[in-house]
């Protein structure tokens, strides 16, 4: 399906201008999966952490309309139960004594006992993915992130894009230039 997320400026400009400099960083070693908006899920070949890592590394100070560069490692329906299973099988990679936070852009959706499908405030969304993290939380500055955002793929079909982060996996691009700029360093 997709292991990649990149976020950009809005419009066509920006978009051509993006799949061009993601073309040439990537050549034949990615493609588009589907486009909408600010949003182009990419499926790259690889550990999509490593190629998110290097495709930052490469924009990082040069002009460029993308944003974020966020790396994917399951694509579920966007259904809490789904994407509890698996939060529970990518936790384990946390160390105990490190912290971590729950990202969440979308909403899940549950199917109640009715077999309805119905759509969930994000706060009940994360406080129940939470309930299966055994780590202390850190909402301000934490070791890990439990990222999942909700994404649109072919004819409107939504799923659920879940990843455990580094912070400065989610950094945006445009944060790494005014710090070369400043002379700051960045961090998560």
């Amino acid at each position: 399906m997709f292991n990649l997320i990149v976020i950009h400026e809005p419009g066509p400009d920006n978009w051509r201008w993006a799949r061009n400099q993601l073309r040439q960083l990537l050549g034949a070693e990615g493609k588009i999966v589907a486009s909408y908006q600010s949003v182009m899920l990419y499926l790259v070949e690889g550990d999509p952490h490593q190629v998110a890592d290097k495709l930052r590394e490469s924009l990082r100070g040069g002009g460029t309309p993308i944003i974020r560069v966020i790396p994917v490692d399951h694509v579920v329906n966007p259904y809490l139960d789904e994407v509890v299973e698996v939060v529970k099988s990518m936790v384990v990679r946390i160390p105990q004594n490190e912290s971590f936070r729950i990202t969440l852009q979308g909403h899940l959706m549950v199917v109640d006992h009715e077999g309805r499908r119905k759509v969930m405030h994000s706060i009940d969304s994360i406080r129940e993915i939470a309930k299966y993290v055994d780590r202390p939380v850190n909402l301000e500055n934490p070791d890990w992130v439990v990222y999942v955002k909700v994404v649109r793929v072919l004819r409107g079909r939504r799923v659920a894009a879940v990843s455990l982060l580094k912070p400065t996996e989610l950094i945006n691009l445009r944060d790494l230039t005014q710090a070369e700029g400043s002379g700051e360093e960045v961090s998560g």
